[in-house]
């Protein structure tokens, strides 16, 4: 793959972030108190939620990975802010699952939701440390 100087101006919001603000959205409002789901099931989900949710990051935040090379490759600051907005949105939406399974919940899901807390909290305190590389020049 070749590496490309992007000199656009910086955004912090592009149609994929959009769609992972929808997608997450959707994700809560599944798990929320107006889900015709059962309580049990809502938290499970959101346990399941959180390692997805931390992985996905991980992957295709941290590690860009991606099926197209090219697709999220970050190197200019204009590729840093989109990946600063789509790694706080990640972990905004991790820490606040979380807070909901410790809040609502019993047992083995409290401890997930409190393990996945402290997570997201770090990643929210110190997660800039850990982007990608910028080519400066």
């Amino acid at each position: 793959m070749i590496a490309m100087t992007d000199y656009r101006i910086p955004t912090l919001f592009d149609e994929e972030t959009a769609i992972l603000a929808v997608v997450f959205s959707l994700m809560a409002f599944l798990v929320s108190p107006l889900s015709p789901l059962n309580r049990r099931i809502r938290e499970r989900l959101t346990a399941f939620y959180l390692p997805a949710i931390f992985i996905w990051w991980y992957f295709f935040q941290n590690q860009l990975m991606s099926i197209h090379p090219g697709l999220r490759y970050y190197l200019s600051h204009s590729g840093r802010f989109k990946w600063m907005m789509k790694s706080d949105i990640c972990y905004a939406f991790g820490f606040a699952f979380s807070l909901g399974l410790i809040r609502l919940s019993r047992d083995w899901p409290r401890v997930v939701g409190f393990v996945f807390a402290v997570l997201f909290l770090l990643l929210i305190l110190g997660g800039e440390g850990c982007g990608p590389p910028i080519q400066e020049t």
